[in-house]
Protein backbone atom coordinates (compact mmCIF):
# COMPACT_ATOMS: atom_id res chain seq x y z
CA UNK A 1 0.00 0.00 0.00
CA UNK A 2 1.17 3.52 -0.79
CA UNK A 3 2.32 5.30 2.38
CA UNK A 4 0.02 8.17 1.46
CA UNK A 5 -2.97 5.85 1.77
CA UNK A 6 -2.11 4.68 5.27
CA UNK A 7 -3.67 6.14 8.39
CA UNK A 8 -0.68 5.97 10.70
CA UNK A 9 -2.62 6.80 13.84
CA UNK A 10 -4.93 3.82 13.16
CA UNK A 11 -1.89 1.54 12.81
CA UNK A 12 -0.52 2.81 16.12
CA UNK A 13 -3.85 2.28 17.88
CA UNK A 14 -4.00 -1.31 16.64
CA UNK A 15 -0.43 -1.87 17.82
CA UNK A 16 -1.39 -0.62 21.28
CA UNK A 17 -4.29 -3.09 21.46
CA UNK A 18 -1.98 -5.92 20.38
CA UNK A 19 0.67 -4.92 22.91
CA UNK A 20 -1.78 -4.67 25.79
CA UNK A 21 -3.49 -7.90 24.78
CA UNK A 22 -0.15 -9.71 24.87
CA UNK A 23 1.44 -8.06 27.90
CA UNK A 24 -1.41 -6.97 30.12
CA UNK A 25 -1.97 -3.66 31.92
CA UNK A 26 0.34 -0.79 31.03
CA UNK A 27 1.04 2.86 31.78
CA UNK A 28 1.50 5.67 29.27
CA UNK A 29 5.26 5.52 29.85
CA UNK A 30 5.41 1.78 29.17
CA UNK A 31 3.36 2.09 25.98
CA UNK A 32 5.48 5.01 24.79
CA UNK A 33 8.67 3.06 25.46
CA UNK A 34 7.42 -0.16 23.84
CA UNK A 35 6.22 1.66 20.71
CA UNK A 36 9.09 4.17 20.64
CA UNK A 37 6.77 7.16 20.43
CA UNK A 38 6.53 10.34 22.55
CA UNK A 39 4.48 10.15 25.73
CA UNK A 40 2.07 12.73 24.33
CA UNK A 41 1.37 10.47 21.34
CA UNK A 42 0.90 7.42 23.56
CA UNK A 43 -1.44 9.37 25.84
CA UNK A 44 -3.59 10.62 22.94
CA UNK A 45 -3.92 7.11 21.53
CA UNK A 46 -4.76 5.55 24.89
CA UNK A 47 -7.39 8.19 25.63
CA UNK A 48 -8.93 7.74 22.17
CA UNK A 49 -9.15 3.97 22.68
CA UNK A 50 -10.60 4.56 26.14
CA UNK A 51 -13.24 6.90 24.71
CA UNK A 52 -14.24 4.17 22.24
CA UNK A 53 -14.44 1.62 25.07
CA UNK A 54 -11.62 -0.71 23.96
CA UNK A 55 -9.44 0.07 26.98
CA UNK A 56 -10.04 1.68 30.35
CA UNK A 57 -7.96 3.34 33.00
CA UNK A 58 -7.96 1.54 36.30
CA UNK A 59 -9.32 3.68 39.16
CA UNK A 60 -6.68 5.49 41.23
CA UNK A 61 -3.92 4.06 39.07
CA UNK A 62 -1.59 4.88 36.21
CA UNK A 63 -2.47 1.64 34.47
CA UNK A 64 -4.72 1.08 31.47
CA UNK A 65 -6.19 -2.29 30.59
CA UNK A 66 -8.14 -3.74 27.68
CA UNK A 67 -11.89 -4.27 28.04
CA UNK A 68 -14.10 -7.06 26.81
CA UNK A 69 -14.99 -4.89 23.81
CA UNK A 70 -11.76 -5.99 22.11
CA UNK A 71 -13.41 -9.39 21.68
CA UNK A 72 -15.69 -7.77 19.12
CA UNK A 73 -12.66 -7.26 16.90
CA UNK A 74 -12.28 -11.02 16.50
CA UNK A 75 -15.92 -12.10 16.57
CA UNK A 76 -15.86 -12.85 12.83
CA UNK A 77 -12.60 -14.79 13.05
CA UNK A 78 -13.22 -18.44 13.83
CA UNK A 79 -10.93 -21.34 14.68
CA UNK A 80 -11.29 -22.52 11.11
CA UNK A 81 -9.96 -19.21 9.79
CA UNK A 82 -6.84 -19.49 11.92
CA UNK A 83 -6.20 -23.07 10.83
CA UNK A 84 -6.53 -22.16 7.17
CA UNK A 85 -4.26 -19.18 7.68
CA UNK A 86 -1.64 -21.46 9.21
CA UNK A 87 -2.06 -24.22 6.64
CA UNK A 88 -1.98 -22.14 3.44
CA UNK A 89 1.79 -21.39 3.28
CA UNK A 90 2.67 -24.88 4.52
CA UNK A 91 0.64 -26.52 1.74
CA UNK A 92 2.21 -24.21 -0.83
CA UNK A 93 5.71 -25.07 0.37
CA UNK A 94 5.19 -28.83 0.22
CA UNK A 95 3.28 -28.61 -3.07
CA UNK A 96 6.19 -26.79 -4.69
CA UNK A 97 8.59 -29.34 -3.26
CA UNK A 98 6.88 -32.55 -4.41
CA UNK A 99 5.33 -31.28 -7.66
CA UNK A 100 1.86 -32.72 -7.05
CA UNK A 101 -1.31 -30.84 -6.21
CA UNK A 102 -2.26 -30.77 -2.54
CA UNK A 103 -5.63 -29.74 -1.11
CA UNK A 104 -7.08 -29.23 2.34
CA UNK A 105 -10.77 -30.04 2.68
CA UNK A 106 -13.28 -29.78 5.52
CA UNK A 107 -16.67 -31.51 5.89
CA UNK A 108 -19.96 -29.93 4.95
CA UNK A 109 -23.13 -32.03 4.86
CA UNK A 110 -22.28 -34.98 2.57
CA UNK A 111 -19.20 -33.46 0.95
CA UNK A 112 -15.61 -32.57 1.68
CA UNK A 113 -15.20 -28.97 0.55
CA UNK A 114 -11.86 -27.79 -0.81
CA UNK A 115 -10.61 -24.86 1.28
CA UNK A 116 -7.01 -24.62 0.05
CA UNK A 117 -5.44 -26.11 -3.06
CA UNK A 118 -2.10 -25.94 -4.85
CA UNK A 119 -3.43 -27.76 -7.93
CA UNK A 120 -3.17 -24.68 -10.15
CA UNK A 121 0.50 -24.29 -9.25
CA UNK A 122 1.57 -27.62 -10.74
CA UNK A 123 1.66 -28.90 -14.30
CA UNK A 124 1.23 -32.50 -13.14
CA UNK A 125 -2.52 -32.41 -12.46
CA UNK A 126 -4.99 -33.79 -15.00
CA UNK A 127 -8.00 -32.29 -13.23
CA UNK A 128 -7.82 -29.39 -10.84
CA UNK A 129 -9.99 -28.73 -7.82
CA UNK A 130 -11.21 -25.20 -7.20
CA UNK A 131 -11.72 -23.49 -3.87
CA UNK A 132 -15.23 -24.25 -2.62
CA UNK A 133 -15.63 -27.37 -4.74
CA UNK A 134 -17.30 -30.26 -2.95
CA UNK A 135 -16.19 -33.86 -3.33
CA UNK A 136 -18.71 -36.56 -2.32
CA UNK A 137 -17.84 -37.81 1.16
CA UNK A 138 -17.64 -41.46 0.14
CA UNK A 139 -15.32 -40.74 -2.80
CA UNK A 140 -12.89 -38.51 -0.93
CA UNK A 141 -9.80 -39.80 0.83
CA UNK A 142 -10.17 -36.82 3.17
CA UNK A 143 -13.75 -37.95 3.82
CA UNK A 144 -12.55 -41.37 4.93
CA UNK A 145 -9.91 -39.74 7.13
CA UNK A 146 -12.50 -37.50 8.75
CA UNK A 147 -14.97 -40.34 9.35
CA UNK A 148 -12.24 -42.59 10.74
CA UNK A 149 -11.31 -40.16 13.51
CA UNK A 150 -14.55 -38.34 14.33
CA UNK A 151 -16.89 -39.31 17.15
CA UNK A 152 -19.23 -42.27 16.72
CA UNK A 153 -22.29 -40.00 16.76
CA UNK A 154 -20.89 -37.70 14.07
CA UNK A 155 -19.85 -40.67 11.93
CA UNK A 156 -23.29 -42.26 12.06
CA UNK A 157 -25.01 -38.99 11.26
CA UNK A 158 -22.80 -38.28 8.24
CA UNK A 159 -23.09 -41.82 6.88
CA UNK A 160 -26.88 -41.66 7.23
CA UNK A 161 -26.96 -38.35 5.33
CA UNK A 162 -24.79 -39.77 2.54
CA UNK A 163 -27.01 -42.85 2.33
CA UNK A 164 -30.17 -40.74 2.17
CA UNK A 165 -28.80 -38.58 -0.65
CA UNK A 166 -29.25 -41.40 -3.21
CA UNK A 167 -26.16 -40.07 -4.98
CA UNK A 168 -24.47 -42.93 -6.88
CA UNK A 169 -21.11 -41.48 -5.87
CA UNK A 170 -22.10 -42.12 -2.24
CA UNK A 171 -22.69 -45.83 -2.88
CA UNK A 172 -20.12 -46.82 -0.25
CA UNK A 173 -22.53 -45.55 2.41
CA UNK A 174 -24.81 -48.49 1.53
CA UNK A 175 -21.95 -51.01 1.89
CA UNK A 176 -21.43 -50.74 5.61
CA UNK A 177 -19.20 -53.77 6.01
CA UNK A 178 -16.81 -52.53 3.33
CA UNK A 179 -16.92 -48.96 4.69
CA UNK A 180 -16.15 -50.07 8.24
CA UNK A 181 -13.17 -52.09 6.98
CA UNK A 182 -11.82 -49.02 5.16
CA UNK A 183 -12.24 -46.80 8.21
CA UNK A 184 -10.54 -49.35 10.46
CA UNK A 185 -7.61 -49.50 8.05
CA UNK A 186 -7.39 -45.71 7.94
CA UNK A 187 -7.29 -45.49 11.74
CA UNK A 188 -4.53 -48.08 11.83
CA UNK A 189 -2.35 -46.63 9.04
CA UNK A 190 -3.17 -42.94 9.40
CA UNK A 191 -3.96 -42.43 5.71
CA UNK A 192 -6.39 -43.39 2.96
CA UNK A 193 -5.52 -44.24 -0.64
CA UNK A 194 -8.07 -44.48 -3.46
CA UNK A 195 -7.38 -45.52 -7.04
CA UNK A 196 -10.67 -45.93 -8.87
CA UNK A 197 -10.83 -48.04 -12.07
CA UNK A 198 -11.03 -45.96 -15.24
CA UNK A 199 -9.56 -42.92 -13.51
CA UNK A 200 -6.01 -41.98 -14.46
CA UNK A 201 -5.50 -40.19 -11.16
CA UNK A 202 -5.18 -41.61 -7.68
CA UNK A 203 -5.56 -39.81 -4.37
CA UNK A 204 -4.04 -40.20 -0.94
CA UNK A 205 -5.28 -38.37 2.14
CA UNK A 206 -4.29 -37.90 5.78
CA UNK A 207 -6.37 -36.44 8.62
CA UNK A 208 -5.72 -33.05 10.19
CA UNK A 209 -6.24 -33.53 13.92
CA UNK A 210 -6.50 -30.72 16.46
CA UNK A 211 -6.39 -31.91 20.06
CA UNK A 212 -7.15 -35.40 18.80
CA UNK A 213 -10.27 -34.32 16.92
CA UNK A 214 -10.49 -34.17 13.12
CA UNK A 215 -10.68 -30.75 11.51
CA UNK A 216 -10.54 -32.08 7.95
CA UNK A 217 -7.99 -33.74 5.75
CA UNK A 218 -5.13 -33.12 3.35
CA UNK A 219 -5.12 -34.96 0.04
CA UNK A 220 -2.62 -35.30 -2.75
CA UNK A 221 -3.70 -36.29 -6.26
CA UNK A 222 -1.24 -38.01 -8.58
CA UNK A 223 -1.12 -39.65 -11.99
CA UNK A 224 -1.15 -43.39 -11.36
CA UNK A 225 1.18 -44.22 -14.27
CA UNK A 226 3.80 -41.85 -12.85
CA UNK A 227 3.69 -43.10 -9.26
CA UNK A 228 5.22 -46.14 -7.58
CA UNK A 229 3.80 -47.69 -4.45
CA UNK A 230 7.21 -47.49 -2.80
CA UNK A 231 7.52 -43.73 -3.32
CA UNK A 232 3.94 -43.16 -2.22
CA UNK A 233 4.30 -45.21 0.95
CA UNK A 234 7.86 -44.33 1.96
CA UNK A 235 8.22 -40.72 0.82
CA UNK A 236 5.02 -38.85 0.03
CA UNK A 237 2.67 -40.18 2.71
CA UNK A 238 5.20 -39.44 5.49
CA UNK A 239 5.55 -35.92 4.09
CA UNK A 240 1.78 -35.43 4.17
CA UNK A 241 1.66 -36.72 7.75
CA UNK A 242 4.45 -34.33 8.73
CA UNK A 243 2.55 -31.46 7.10
CA UNK A 244 -0.60 -32.34 9.05
CA UNK A 245 1.37 -32.55 12.30
CA UNK A 246 2.99 -29.16 11.61
CA UNK A 247 -0.39 -27.50 11.07
CA UNK A 248 -1.66 -28.94 14.35
CA UNK A 249 1.51 -27.95 16.21
CA UNK A 250 1.49 -24.39 14.86
CA UNK A 251 -2.19 -23.99 15.71
CA UNK A 252 -1.65 -25.18 19.27
CA UNK A 253 1.31 -22.83 19.71
CA UNK A 254 -0.65 -19.85 18.39
CA UNK A 255 -3.68 -20.69 20.53
CA UNK A 256 -1.77 -20.91 23.80
CA UNK A 257 -2.37 -17.98 26.18
CA UNK A 258 0.36 -15.36 25.95
CA UNK A 259 2.23 -14.37 29.11
CA UNK A 260 0.91 -11.10 30.45
CA UNK A 261 2.50 -8.23 32.31
CA UNK A 262 4.90 -5.52 31.25
CA UNK A 263 8.34 -5.42 32.80
CA UNK A 264 8.30 -2.04 34.49
CA UNK A 265 11.42 -0.08 33.50
CA UNK A 266 13.97 0.60 36.21
CA UNK A 267 13.26 3.77 38.12
CA UNK A 268 9.49 3.58 37.75
CA UNK A 269 8.13 2.44 41.09
CA UNK A 270 5.43 3.41 43.50
CA UNK A 271 7.36 6.52 44.47
CA UNK A 272 7.05 7.75 40.89
CA UNK A 273 3.28 7.47 40.80
CA UNK A 274 2.25 10.85 42.28
CA UNK A 275 4.56 12.89 40.00
CA UNK A 276 3.56 10.89 36.95
CA UNK A 277 -0.10 11.31 37.77
CA UNK A 278 0.46 15.04 38.12
CA UNK A 279 2.26 15.11 34.78
CA UNK A 280 -0.64 13.33 33.07
CA UNK A 281 -3.08 15.73 34.70
CA UNK A 282 -1.19 18.67 33.19
CA UNK A 283 -1.03 16.80 29.89
CA UNK A 284 -4.81 16.32 29.85
CA UNK A 285 -5.28 20.05 30.34
CA UNK A 286 -2.85 20.87 27.54
CA UNK A 287 -4.55 18.51 25.11
CA UNK A 288 -8.08 19.81 25.65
Amino acid sequence: MDDRQEVKSAKKALRIIMLMNERGDATVSEIAQAMEVPRTTAFRLLETLATEGFIERQPHSLYYRVTSKVLNLSSGFQTENMLLEIARPLLAELGNSIGWGISLATPRDTSMVVRITTGFDTASALDRFTIGQGVPLMRATTGMCYLAFCSDATRERMIAMARASNDPLQALAHQRKKLDAILQRVRKRGFCNFEFPGNREGSVGVPVLIDGKPFGGISMRYIKAAMTGEKLLNVLIPQLKDLSAQISEDYTARSEPKPSGFTIPAGIGTSALPSELAHEGRLRQALR
